[in-house]
C-alpha cells in the first residue's frame, strides 16, 4: 500500500494539473509519487521471492544472490542498455543529419553514461575509496537532474493526451522552423499540415504561419509556410502570416499582438514538432495566453536529441530554481572536499 508521503505526492500533482498542466511541477510530484510506489512494490516483490525460495529450501547464498540482482542487478543492465541505445542513435544521428550540437545530444548522454559505468568498475576493481564516496555525494544532484527529465519526458506524453482534449480554438498558430533552400523542410511540412487539418474543423479559426527570416535563409518562413498550406487547400483568406520573429517566445507575443490587432479573442492552440509541444505551452502559459500545444509527428530517430534539446532549455527556462536546488543539493560534496583540502595542507 502507498504511504501518506506518496498519497500526499500524487494528491498535490493532480491538484496542480488540473489547475494548469502547462507546467513540469505536477509531472516532478507525480514522479516521484511513481517511483515511490514502484520502489514499495519492487521491495515487496523481493522480499516474497527471498520468502519463496527459503520455503523452497534455497540456501541463503543463493537468495543473497538473487536479492542484489533484482535490486541493483536489473536497474543497473537497465542504465547500460540505455547508455549503449543512446550512443547508437547518437551515431546513426551523425550519419543521417548534418553534424550540430543540438543531433550531438544523444551521443554525448550515452557516451556519460557509458563512462560512469567505466569509472564505476574501476574505483571498485582499483579500491579507489576516495572516489567512490565523491561519487556516491555527486549522485543527489545527478539523481536529481536524471528526475527532472523523467519527468520531463513521462508529463510531456501525458500533457499531449490532455492537450488533444482541448476544445477548438479561436487560432491555430504554426511555429516555424528553418528553410531548406527557401522551401519548407519535411519537419516544418508536418507542422503546417497539422495545422491545416486542425483549422479546418471549424471555418470559424483563423490560421497563423509564424516564423521570421533567419540570416541563412532567402526569404521569412511564414511565406514559405502560407505557400504550402496554400498547396495543402487552406484558403487564403483564412491565414495570416507573423513574419518578424526568430524565437519560440517571439512567435507566442508577435502572434499576441497579431490577433488582438484584429480583435480575434479566446483560446489559441499552438502546433509544433512533438517533442517541443510541451515547452511551448510552458511558454503560453508564463506569458498568459490562453490555449494549447499540439505536436505534429517527427522522425523517431531525431526524437532522442530533440527531447533532450527541449529539456536542457527547459532547465534555462527556470534556471534559478534547479540551480539552487543543485547547489543544496553539492553542499555536502563541498565540504568534504574542503575537509581533504584541509587535511592535506596540514592545517
Amino acid at each position: 500500500m502507498p504511504g501518506p508521503i506518496t498519497l500526499a505526492l500524487a494528491i498535490v500533482g493532480v491538484v496542480l494539473a488540473a489547475r494548469d498542466p502547462r507546467r513540469l511541477a505536477p509531472g516532478i510530484l507525480l514522479t516521484l509519487a511513481a517511483t515511490s510506489l514502484v520502489t514499495t512494490l519492487a521491495g515487496d516483490l523481493v522480499t516474497t521471492v527471498v520468502d519463496v525460495g527459503a520455503l523452497l529450501g534455497v540456501d541463503d547464498q543463493s537468495r543473497s544472490l538473487t536479492q542484489a540482482a533484482l535490486l541493483v542487478g536489473v536497474p543497473a543492465l537497465a542504465g547500460l542498455v540505455l547508455g549503449v541505445v543512446l550512443v547508437v542513435n547518437g551515431v546513426l544521428m551523425l550519419l543521417r543529419e548534418r553534424r550540430s550540437p543540438a543531433h550531438l545530444l544523444s551521443l554525448l548522454l550515452g557516451v556519460a553514461v557509458l563512462a560512469l559505468y567505466a569509472l564505476g568498475w574501476v574505483t571498485i576493481a582499483g579500491g579507489f575509496g576516495g572516489i567512490v564516496v565523491v561519487v556516491l555525494l555527486l549522485a543527489a544532484p545527478a539523481g536529481y537532474l536524471g528526475l527532472v527529465l523523467v519527468a520531463f519526458l513521462l508529463w510531456s506524453w501525458v500533457y499531449a493526451r490532455l492537450a488533444a482534449r482541448a476544445p477548438v480554438a479561436a487560432a491555430v498558430v504554426v511555429l516555424g522552423a528553418g528553410l531548406f533552400d527557401g522551401r519548407v523542410s519535411p519537419l516544418l511540412g508536418a507542422r503546417v499540415a497539422r495545422g491545416v487539418a486542425l483549422a479546418r474543423r471549424d471555418p470559424r479559426t483563423i490560421l497563423v504561419l509564424s516564423g521570421g527570416q533567419g540570416a541563412d535563409e532567402p526569404r521569412p518562413e511564414a511565406v514559405a509556410m502560407a505557400e504550402h498550406a496554400a498547396s495543402l487547400g487552406m484558403e487564403e483568406g483564412r491565414m495570416l502570416l507573423e513574419d518578424a520573429s526568430t524565437t519560440t517566445e517571439e512567435n507566442l507575443r508577435l502572434t499576441r499582438a497579431l490577433l488582438l490587432e484584429r480583435g480575434i479573442q479566446g483560446p489559441v492552440t499552438i502546433v509544433t514538432s512533438d517533442y517541443h509541444a510541451f515547452r511551448a505551452a510552458t511558454l503560453l502559459r508564463r506569458l498568459g495566453i490562453a490555449g494549447h500545444a499540439r505536436g505534429a509527428a517527427t522522425a523517431r530517430c531525431y526524437l532522442p536529441s530533440a527531447l533532450l534539446r527541449e529539456y536542457v532549455a527547459l532547465l534555462r527556462d527556470h534556471l534559478r530554481t534547479h540551480a539552487v536546488i543543485v547547489g543544496l543539493l553539492l553542499v555536502p560534496t563541498a565540504l568534504l572536499l574542503a575537509l581533504v583540502l584541509v587535511r592535506a595542507l596540514g592545517l
